[in-house]
């Protein structure tokens, strides 16, 4: 139990130390200076090493370092998803009720259907960045447009985020259909 637990805690910090890495490493390439694309990146990965650890017993295929590995580019980019319609719409467009909300991870669910292994790694991944974008606005930002009021907003932001933290289901084999 120890030695898991020891193991565990390396996976997590070296998840952590990655997480902190890749975020910099994005911006920095793509010439960002904005402290809020880095909270956003860097919250969406404690999300994605948080939701590691307490699936370190449930995590069979592709295991938990590669399961790190594939959903860690997926993570970033969910954080930053709904800030495209700033690039799309204009500042005066940004929090658009459309990129601000579980609407991309659905999308993105569908044609995934049931599979398993890496693509799932990879839509948890996107689910866990975007809706922790999503919470982080709940609490720093609360105004989506074209929504009114503060509290609708709130709803909002928190109900689509806690839904992209919903993990899409495998198909499983029963022994009749084998």
């Amino acid at each position: 139990m120890k030695g898991e637990l020891t193991r565990w805690g390396l996976l997590v910090t070296a998840g952590l130390a990655a997480a902190y890495l890749l975020n910099w490493a994005v911006l920095e390439f793509l010439g960002e200076r904005s402290p809020y694309r880095s909270e956003h990146g860097l919250a969406g990965t404690i999300f994605l090493v948080v939701y590691l650890w307490f699936n370190r017993g449930r995590l069979r295929a592709p295991g938990p370092l590669p399961f790190l590995l594939v959903a860690l580019f997926p993570t970033y980019a969910g954080t930053a998803f709904p800030d495209l319609d700033i690039r799309l719409l204009g500042i005066g467009g940004h929090r658009n009720p459309l990129f601000h909300s579980a609407l991309s991870f659905l999308a993105l669910m569908w044609p995934a259907g049931r599979r398993g292994g890496f693509l799932r790694a990879a839509l948890i991944g996107y689910g866990l960045g975007l809706g922790s974008h999503l919470l982080w606005d709940v609490v720093e930002y609360g105004d989506v447009r074209w929504l009114p009021g503060g509290t609708l907003d709130r709803l909002w932001l928190g109900v689509n985020g806690l839904v992209c933290f919903v993990p899409p289901r495998t198909k499983r084999r029963v022994a009749s259909q084998l």
